[in-house]
């Protein structure tokens, strides 16, 4: 299976490697090891001990009849949601409850009336209200639209930017929705293929769809109006896509340089609520790139850091991050880069997934050189990594995606025998 990361789609507009292709499923691209950068560190980090003693793993396995699962998000009743194939070997977008009547029990969302084979049909997160947003293909299979599913509706298409006169941006993409389900991000395009998610010459639009309730044939209905996010002061970069909201109303997002590195930006809500200020987010020193993922109710941003060969399109570096904000807006922060199971600044790291409680989860490399789901807390100031449990065979890996707020992790692992498999961890 074709593990597609966010990242890798982006940059695949610029550069186009080999060497990625040959990437293991939920693995990116790995670094070396670079001089300590001057960021806010950790220096002496050693694995924790006990983590297999406080660290339960559990093996969701894959859709029945299917061949593999991916999960990318978790809610806090603990249902999971993420992508997979199902027995026609077609990509469907699948969840999964972890408790109640129908714990253990695959569900097929379906898809808004195309079929793929590719890994673009996803259930990318899922509200606490149990909202579930992602992308399928519609009728005709070639062109791909947002949707939102509730228990009420059913799986809805909430349209693209060409339904308010952006000519051209007929595919879009939901990637995250705030714990209260009140808003949708992602991006609107002109184009995307199965590995790029853009195509190779398509332009992306950074959008967040807000909710409207209004009262019609004797009842309320609920429509999805979808919005261009503002790129004032930011001509010249793109493509863009915002990845993830808060109950702030704060918005998580990344966009291109004329180079190919990433930017990370925050669009903070105006004082009127019917608008976004977008900024920069800061990076650390010595690292030309920023992609932060997830972020809590607090402000607080984790990601990664790298350093990309603007000429190559090579990654030399690549290492979880925390941003911590300074100051009561939540626009200003401080950046930590995060240990990996190796050490500081050894191999390779992702940061995927924060609570509002502190726990921090995602992956990275350990002595070895082999990639396993980590966890850190911000609540232990060195940062210690812990490794997350998982069934250990050659050329085996894991990978966390999202930590809800009980401790309970959603993401994957695999081996020579397991193309990949779901799995949760239970951090306590």
């Amino acid at each position: 299976m074709k593990h597609i990361r966010i990242l890798a789609c982006i940059l695949g507009l610029w550069f186009i490697s080999a060497a990625w292709a040959q990437q293991p499923p939920g693995m990116r691209h790995m670094g070396r090891h670079l001089p300590k950068p001057s960021a806010t560190v950790s220096p002496s980090i050693t694995v924790q001990a006990d983590t297999a003693r406080t660290v339960k793993f559990h093996d969701l396995g894959h859709y029945p009849h299917g061949t593999w699962a991916e999960p990318w998000g978790i809610n806090k009743a603990g249902v999971v949601v993420g992508m997979g194939d199902i027995a026609s070997g077609y990509t469907r977008p699948i969840s999964v409850p972890l408790f109640g009547p129908h714990a253990g029990k695959w569900f097929d969302l379906g898809t808004l009336g195309g079929e793929t084979t590719a890994t673009y049909a996803m259930c990318m997160a899922i509200a606490d209200t149990g909202m579930i947003v992602g992308h399928a293909p519609i009728t005709g299979n070639e062109i791909i639209h947002a949707f939102a599913w509730t228990p009420d509706t059913r799986k809805v298409d909430i349209g693209t930017l060409a339904d308010i006169g952006y000519t051209g941006y007929e595919f879009s993409i939901a990637w995250g929705t705030n714990r209260s389900g009140t808003l949708i991000v992602g991006w609107s395009a002109s184009g995307m293929d199965s590995d790029s998610l853009f195509g190779p010459t398509a332009d992306a639009l950074p959008v967040v769809w807000t909710p409207n309730v209004a009262w019609k044939s004797g009842q309320w209905k609920l429509k999805w109006q979808i919005h261009k996010l503002d790129t004032t002061g930011f001509e010249g970069f793109g493509p863009w896509a915002a990845l993830f909201p808060n109950d702030r109303g704060q918005i998580l997002g990344i966009a291109v340089g004329a180079d190919g590195t990433l930017i990370g930006v925050l669009w903070t809500p105006t004082s009127s609520g019917e608008d976004w200020k977008i900024k920069q987010l800061p990076g650390a020193p010595g690292y030309n790139t920023v992609y932060p993922v997830d972020m809590n109710n607090n402000g607080e941003i984790v990601g990664d850091v790298l350093t990309i060969d603007t000429l190559t399109g090579e990654w030399t570096a690549e290492f979880p991050a925390y941003w911590k904000p300074t100051d009561r807006s939540g626009v200003h922060f401080n950046v930590t880069v995060l240990p990996t199971l190796g050490g500081y600044l050894f191999g390779a790291g992702d940061g995927e997934g924060i609570n509002d409680v502190g726990d921090i989860v995602g992956g990275s490399t350990d002595a070895d050189g082999n990639y396993y789901a980590t966890g850190w807390s911000t609540k232990d100031p060195n940062f210690a990594p812990k490794l997350l449990p998982s069934p250990r065979r050659p050329g085996s890996w894991s990978w966390a995606s999202k930590v809800n707020h009980y401790g309970i992790v959603s993401g994957s692992y695999g081996n020579e025998t397991v193309p990949e498999n779901a799995a949760v961890w239970t951090l306590r």
